[in-house]
């Protein structure tokens, strides 16, 4: 058994045992049945440190409980994604609940460099101001 198989033996309850009772590969299988046999995995040191932009744009993502990306917009970041969002100029007291909206839309990103400010998304000319830093005051 390789390294990285062996760090999963056994970290995952078998679907078939927990939805059937029963699993054909009985003792051989790599999947735990029951919670006495579930092993803790060593996760990545940015395990669940980013958004997954999957699910914050189409809310599913085909890895599910497997993803390696944060799913629920309530899970508190680690410190070493923190300390990266703190640096953003995104990522202020007033507008951290706008951060997954700003950095999953693409209409906020413009892409051509030589984009004319006046057809740009949210553009207000009568107020000369965008509405998007109205998000912010």
């Amino acid at each position: 058994m390789d390294s990285r198989k062996y760090q999963l033996y056994k970290t995952e309850m078998c679907r078939n045992w927990q939805e059937m009772g029963d699993c054909r590969y009985a003792k051989k299988c790599r999947f735990a049945h029951g919670h006495q046999e579930l092993r803790c995995v060593q996760r990545h040191a940015k395990y669940k440190t980013e958004i997954c932009k999957t699910f914050h744009l189409t809310g599913t993502c085909s890895y599910g409980v497997r993803c390696t990306f944060i799913h629920d917009e309530h899970t508190p970041l680690t410190s070493s994604s923190s300390s990266s969002l703190s640096s953003s100029p995104l990522f202020t007291p007033i507008n951290q609940q706008y951060l997954p909206f700003l950095l999953f839309q693409d209409d906020l990103i413009w892409k051509k460099p030589d984009t004319n400010i006046w057809s740009a998304p949210f553009f207000d000319r009568r107020s000369s101001t965008s509405s998007v830093s109205s998000l912010f005051l």
